[in-house]
Order: structure tokens, then C-alpha cells, then sequence
């Protein structure tokens, strides 16, 4: 595979910073990883739905935008714009427009509105075997997290990334958005992280899964449990969360330590865990997992620019991966 294009560097926090280079591919069936949806190519057209709660109509049609922009067309589910509560229709509405982005052959992806809560109900009225026979780009992340899970179960990637309200902050223009865009036309990417002081050191490969903590956590043993589904394969995991108490994030740590989750991974990716409610514990979330992980002997990567932040870059699920981590920094090969 040749290089084609470098996307740019973003400093974060003043303290690292990530590159992101995408390289070509065409392929669909990758050596080691899950299927890979088809590439896009100009005039393609892309669903805009709501699985979970609702968006603001201002992302959508600024999201809607940015597509056109990158020459997709944008096709807005009939009830992508519902409200039913805090959802984004009711539970039938939702997963209407879910099975027509998927049945529809004239629709090559499906980006997710926004996260929230409720993407679990409408696959728990679904045949997740729709997924495999129509295997297409679905993107989004936090409460999309379920979402994945039943992709990945049924053996596609699927695309961890930036929704509607980053397209429409950024217009589509910043590094986040265009390793999307370079992912969604047939690229891989490729990460490079500044060194964190709590990382540990180590090389490994294997299929990269993760998301949201808390969702990965509620889903344990179900049918969309990518981590149980894939137990006999090497897996990279990542995980974020947002908005969570120190106190529920120790336990949701530690359920994955006592599920064995931490015994068959060969390395961890801890992204950001934003708005956290701490207490006197631990000064950071970073040093609570590195007391959790001390007794295992696989590279951790802390500090790695994926979850409810400006810089959370696109993590396709299911793919073939090699995680470095040395004294220089952090480095996430596809």
C-alpha cells in the first residue's frame, strides 16, 4: 500500500500531538480483520439517521453539507429529525429508518445523528443478520456503541466516529473529519500519539474493538457483546466515556477485570474520559486504570485522542491493527 495523503497534526492539551496519514486500499476482505464495507465513490449516497436521541436540526443540515461537500449525497431518514421525548422517534420510527438505510442497495453508509440513549431498542426487535447481508459504513460512537456491537457480531467493520454536531463545528474541515472522509473513500488511517508518562511499553496486534465503557459494560454475555463474541481472537481494545463518576468508572474497570476481559487482550487504548466527577482517589482517571492494569504485562496507550472531545479520531472496528508503544509515543497501525 502507497502513502497518499497526510491530513494534518493537531496539538492536544499542549502536550501531544497526533498525525494522521491515510493509506490507499480497495479491498473489501481484509487478511485477519472483518469485512470491510465497500468504499464510497462520488454521487454515492449516504443515510443520515437517528438510532438513539435526538439531534439539533442545525448539525443535521450543517452535517448534510459537509457530505455534499465531500460529493456524497445525504439522504435524511424520514424520522431523523423526530423528538419523542428525549428520543428521536419512537422505538418502531427509529428502526424503520435503520432497516431502510440497510435494505436500501442505493444507500452506501449510514451516519448516525448523534449518541444519547436507545440505540439498544431497536436491535433488541432486530435479525442482526441484516448487518452481514448488507454490510455498509455505519458511523457514529458513545451511545452507537451497541450499534457496533451487532456489526462487528456479525462479522463487518464498523466505523467509531465523529456525528452530525462535529461535521457542522468543524465543517468538515479538521483532522477528525477528514480521516473520516479519507476511511469512507477506501483509506486506512494511521495514528501517531505523543508519549504519556503512565504508558506502558510494548508491541501487539489484533482486532480493534471497543467504545463507549459504560455501553460495552451494560452489554456483557448479550448477542452484541463484540468483546465475549471475539474471545478467541487477539484484540486491541479502546474504550472513553464521558460524564461518569470515578467512583462508577473504578467499577466499570474492574468488571472488565473480572470478567477476564483484561486476561485476552493483547493491549489497551484508554481515550479520553471527559467531565468526570472525581474525588480524592485518584487525581486523574489514568492513574486509577494504571493501578487496575499493573498486573498485566500488555502495552497500555493512555491519553489517545478518541471520545467526547474535539479530537476523536475515526476507530474502525474490527480492524486489523498493531498497537507500539515505546519511550517515543504511541503509534496505531491498520
Amino acid at each position: 500500500m502507497k502513502l497518499v495523503e497526510v491530513l494534518g497534526r493537531r496539538v492536544r492539551e499542549c502536550l501531544s500531538a497526533v498525525a494522521v496519514i491515510v493509506l490507499a486500499s480497495g479491498a473489501t476482505a481484509v487478511a485477519q480483520g472483518l469485512l470491510r464495507p465497500e468504499a464510497l465513490k462520488p454521487g454515492d449516497k449516504v443515510a443520515i439517521v437517528s438510532p438513539a436521541s435526538a439531534c439539533k436540526e442545525k448539525y443535521v443540515t450543517e452535517a448534510c453539507d459537509v457530505l455534499r461537500q465531500w460529493g456524497y449525497e445525504p439522504v435524511l431518514g424520514r424520522h431523523a429529525l423526530d423528538k419523542h421525548g428525549s428520543f428521536a422517534g419512537t422505538i418502531e420510527q427509529r428502526k424503520s429508518d435503520l432497516m431502510e438505510a440497510l435494505t436500501n442497495p442505493d444507500i452506501k453508509a449510514i451516519l448516525c445523528t448523534r449518541g444519547g440513549y436507545g440505540s439498544v431498542q431497536e436491535l433488541c426487535e432486530m435479525d442482526l443478520k441484516v448487518f452481514s447481508q448488507n454490510p455498509k459504513w455505519l458511523i457514529g460512537y458513545s451511545d452507537i456503541t451497541a450499534m457496533h456491537g451487532a456489526v462487528t457480531s456479525q462479522g463487518v467493520m464498523s466505523l467509531h466516529a465523529p456525528m452530525c454536531e462535529h461535521l457542522a463545528k468543524f465543517e468538515g474541515a479538521d483532522s477528525c473529519s477528514l480521516a473520516l472522509r479519507g476511511i469512507l473513500s477506501g483509506g486506512m488511517p494511521h495514528y501517531e500519539v505523543a508519549a504519556d508518562r503512565r504508558n506502558r511499553q510494548g508491541r501487539a496486534s489484533g482486532l480493534l474493538l471497543g467504545g463507549n465503557l459504560a455501553l460495552l459494560n451494560s452489554f456483557t454475555a448479550s448477542r452484541i457483546d463484540m468483546l465475549s463474541h471475539y474471545s478467541d481472537r487477539d484484540i486491541i481494545l479502546f474504550v472513553e466515556d464521558v460524564g461518569e463518576s470515578l467512583e462508577r468508572l473504578n467499577r466499570l474497570f474492574y468488571t472488565l477485570k473480572v470478567n477476564g476481559t483484561f486476561d485476552r487482550i493483547k493491549g489497551l487504548i484508554v481515550g479520553s474520559f471527559s467531565d468526570v466527577k472525581y474525588t480524592s482517589d485518584f487525581a486523574h482517571v489514568y492513574d486509577m486504570v494504571e493501578s487496575i492494569v499493573r498486573d498485566y504485562d500488555f502495552p497500555v496507550a493512555y491519553g489517545f485522542p478518541v471520545g467526547h472531545t474535539d479530537d476523536n479520531y475515526p476507530m474502525p472496528e474490527g480492524a486489523w491493527v498493531t498497537l507500539t508503544v515505546d519511550a517515543e509515543g504511541v503509534e496505531l497501525s491498520f
